[in-house]
């Protein structure tokens, strides 16, 4: 992965991108967006390298962006980090990332990244052809700019574990090392937001898939706060336990058909 550095609204922005060794023209960008605490780098090893190896087999440039002191402006108004706090302009920096690669954009958010992923579809309708977004609830209305703001109608694939201590699946108070950064909706309600009627609900062992058109939420019975992949199982104490019968790559090359 090359680091690489970027002017955007007076702040110098940086992010690590990966080229494919056998690059493929209709592959579109893959843009990764890591949870509190986590850089770029960092989320792939996190993830055990499952976004590596999709950029890999679909011959996809893979961006992965560095948050403002390692956390997102996620549109809460409440302000938990240095970049709510700052009004650092996150959803210009995703756009100058786009915009640089010149080609459709597939958002993966993970945790408070994929928490801007819901602030993107809200407030810059048309700048991912489709998203994926993994263990990040929707925030209540009552701590969100953008409640009742319509979301932009793309396909979206969902992750989350019943196991989730940080980012309940069940929704409440997020929890990190004893400090909260507010409260979300549940992993069906945040789904529901993008959904409409009733959804077709599968089971294969500790995984249920629902889908409705364009939307599935795939959840993990007992899984953790995790980016679910074959490999890694990073911290089970502070994040939950780690399940390796599903990788989130897969999944998305699957539901977006890469």
């Amino acid at each position: 992965m090359n680091r690489v550095s970027i002017d955007v609204a007076s702040r110098r922005r940086t992010f690590f991108h990966l080229t494919p060794n056998v690059p493929r023209d209709t592959a579109p960008l893959l843009l990764a967006l890591h949870g509190t605490t986590q850089n770029g780098r960092q989320m792939q090893r996190f993830s055990g390298g499952t976004l590596v190896a999709l950029a890999e087999r679909i011959g996809a440039d893979l961006v992965c962006l560095n948050g403002y002191h390692r956390a997102w402006n996620d549109g809460r108004t409440t302000k938990y980090s240095a970049a709510q706090r700052r009004t650092v302009d996150d959803t210009a920096f995703v756009q100058a990332v786009v915009a640089r690669f010149e080609r459709p954009a597939l958002a993966i958010g993970y945790s408070n990244g994929g928490q801007l992923v819901h602030r993107m579809l809200r407030e810059i309708p048309g700048t991912f052809v489709g998203a994926t977004i993994v263990a990040a609830g929707l925030p209540v209305d009552d701590d969100y700019e953008f409640a009742g703001v319509a979301p932009d109608s793309i396909p979206l694939l969902m992750f989350h574990g019943t196991g989730d201590p940080v980012v309940p699946y069940g929704g409440g108070a997020t929890r990190m090392l004893g400090r909260t950064r507010g409260e979300v909706r549940s992993a069906l309600d945040t789904a529901a937001t993008y959904a409409t009627g009733e959804p077709v609900v599968s089971s294969t062992g500790t995984i249920e898939r629902r889908d409705w058109a364009g939307v599935r939420l795939v959840t993990q019975i007992g899984a953790g706060h995790v980016i679910p992949n074959r490999k890694t199982a990073p911290t089970p104490w502070l994040i939950g336990p780690s399940h390796h019968d599903l990788d989130t790559g897969e999944e998305i090359r699957a539901f977006f058909g890469l």
